[in-house]
């Protein structure tokens, strides 16, 4: 089974960062997010983890995950619905040196001779490695996220115990298979939530992007959806431009100002790099951006378009080009939001133009 891994890393006050991890199946996952909740940054920032499903809202406010204590706090209808998904065999596990309300929270919402059973087998145990301890307690709690899938449970609890035998080596996730779309929504230029949706293949990834970036908000409020990369990490904030067309009509209304951002921005960039993210444009759309650039480089250019022609010329897939102008627009942004914090009157016209 598929699974989805959110991380989001965080300072005292908020969410800054998100990447997006594919796991082959639960128990890979379970021991990728231990893995990130224990990394610290020299900023003081952490690293939050957590299993997600597919086309569902996050929250990008800070992630407070629930502890094993916390279990004590939950009402006791949810603990009963809760202990229909356990093995006692791992709850015996999670309770062995837990406090006295989380295992009072258990007890009393079992029966009397199910609660024997179960401090029978936690005395007769013996003292438990604090991993296997662990292991146990953040199974219960991926269960406690996850009750309401069955399916979920079984491969969770499989994946305990097989996590007690020899490691075998994982298959190899294939990258080809699953196209990540991260799927953006806020109010101003912060982002509040986060979905994530996988496609099999990049065109309808792209095409989904698209659609999304196409629509029409109310006032203040955005959707934004971007092609991701796995264990990237991915600003909250919505960029300046979301779409490569956005530039032409930015340079059409900003000749100066903005003719001179993009020129700085398009300049790191080769020839052939340019030539993929122009190809297939119109003649003035290109003329457009090649006016910013310089002559040798506009030269180069229209060699390679000219090679195109010839028979085994070289001609870039739609993927090639679309990757050309999201290095572009990334570029240009950074340009903008440098200027904008600066000189608030590009960013007050470049919110004008969007609308």
């Amino acid at each position: 089974m598929r699974t989805i891994v959110l991380v989001t890393r965080e300072n005292d006050k908020k969410v800054t960062h998100v990447l997006v991890y594919l796991c082959n199946n639960c128990e890979e996952a379970l021991g990728f997010c231990r893995f990130i909740r224990h990394l610290r940054l020299d900023d003081g920032s952490n690293f939050e983890a957590r299993q997600i499903k597919m086309n569902r809202d996050y929250s990008l406010e800070k992630y407070q995950p629930l502890t094993f204590d916390d279990i004590a706090t939950l009402p006791d209808r949810t603990i009963q619905k809760l202990m229909r998904e356990l093995d006692s065999e791992i709850l015996a596990v999670a309770l062995k040196e837990a406090n006295d309300e989380v295992q009072d929270c258990f007890f009393r919402n079992m029966s009397k001779r199910a609660a024997a059973m179960i401090k029978e087998d936690m005395d007769y145990m013996g003292p438990v490695d604090k991993t296997d301890i662990e292991s146990a307690r953040q199974l219960i709690l991926e269960t406690y996220h996850f009750a309401s899938s069955d399916a979920v449970f079984n491969v969770l609890t499989s994946a305990y115990r097989v996590s007690k035998k020899t490691d075998k080596n994982q298959p190899v996730v294939d990258e080809e298979r699953d196209h990540i779309v991260l799927v953006f929504r806020g109010t101003g230029n912060i982002s509040e939530c986060l979905s994530v949706s996988l496609f099999d293949t990049y065109q309808a990834a792209d095409n989904f992007c698209n659609f999304l970036n196409d629509l029409k908000s109310e006032k203040d409020t955005f959707i934004y959806a971007k092609h991701a990369e796995q264990v990237v990490e991915y600003e909250i904030t919505k960029p300046q431009f979301v779409r490569f067309d956005q530039i032409f009509e930015f340079l059409k209304f900003q000749e100066n100002a903005g003719s001179m951002l993009i020129r700085d921005a398009l300049k790191r960039f080769s020839p052939d790099t340019l030539f993929e993210a122009l190809i297939g444009m119109d003649k003035k759309s290109r003329e457009l951006i090649m006016r910013g650039l310089p002559v040798k480089t506009t030269d180069k250019i229209n060699e390679i378009m000219k090679s195109t022609d010839k028979p085994h010329g070289y001609f870039p897939v739609s993927r090639q080009s679309k990757d050309a102008q999201t290095k572009i627009l990334n570029a240009i942004n950074k340009n903008l939001d440098k200027y904008t914090k600066g000189n608030g009157k590009l960013g007050n016209f470049v919110e004008v133009l969007k609308d």
